[in-house]
This record gives C-alpha cells, structure tokens and sequence, in this order.
C-alpha cells in the first residue's frame, strides 16, 4: 500500500513517527517532504520542486493521510485527493474538528474520508487494522 501524509512542518516528528511505522509494515512512502524542512523561505525553484513532488505524490498514492492541526498547503493536499478520489485518514488528537462548529468543513464528512482520533501509535494502528478489511 502506497500513502502520503499530509501536515504543516512542524508536526514533522509525529509525521516521521507514523510513517515509520506504516513502513515497518511494509507499507511505501511516496514522499517524505520532512527529509527537506520547510521551503517557505527559500526561493522560487525549490517551491516548484516540492509542489511538483507533493503532487505527484499524492497523485501516485493510495492512502492520504492528514494529520492535524495542518498548514495551508495541506488543505491543498487533502482537496486534490478528494478530486483524485483516494482513501484518506483525516487524524486529529480529540474531535474538536469533528463536531458541527466553527473548528469542522463540510469536506471532513465526506464518504471516502475516515476520521480518526489519536496519538501517531493510535491512528496507525487503526490505519493498519482498516488495511487488512481492504
């Protein structure tokens, strides 16, 4: 099974946490935008380099998987896997993004968008439990 995990730069450590466990259980990164840090600040090239990496990842993937709380270029993520029709993992620590207030979108709730609530251990245990339905 091919993923990507979506999330702003500085959930890295819990981005890198659970793709090395979805990776131990054989499962293939697309892309590991983390190996790199943040390109914000850098120069034009290099923001074309990773958006083109980050969408071919995306596109090539199975599973996208958005950990929270996210940046802006993850909505961007999560909105082309939606148009791509992948299977994704929206993972927040508590339900605060999934109730019906301010803190949700109308996007969240979607049928090929599973919720999931969590630690980095938690979410890829369930992610790994829902693989073997498939």
């Amino acid at each position: 099974m091919k993923f990507y995990i979506a999330s702003k730069f500085e959930n890295y450590e819990q981005v890198r946490c659970l793709a090395g466990k979805l990776k131990a259980a054989g499962w293939t990164h697309t892309y590991d935008w983390t190996a790199h840090g943040s390109v914000k600040e850098t120069d034009i090239d290099s923001l074309k380099d990773v958006g083109q990496k980050e969408f071919n990842a995306v596109s090539e993937t199975d599973v996208v998987i958005v950990l929270t709380p996210q940046g802006r270029g993850t909505h961007t993520e999560f909105g082309m896997a939606i148009a791509l029709n992948k299977k994704i993992y929206l993972c927040h620590a508590d339900d605060t993004y999934f109730l019906c207030d301010d803190n949700t979108s109308a996007f969240y709730w979607l049928p090929n968008v599973i919720r999931l609530i969590g630690t980095a251990d938690d979410i890829a245990h369930e992610i790994l439990i829902a693989d073997r339905t498939l």
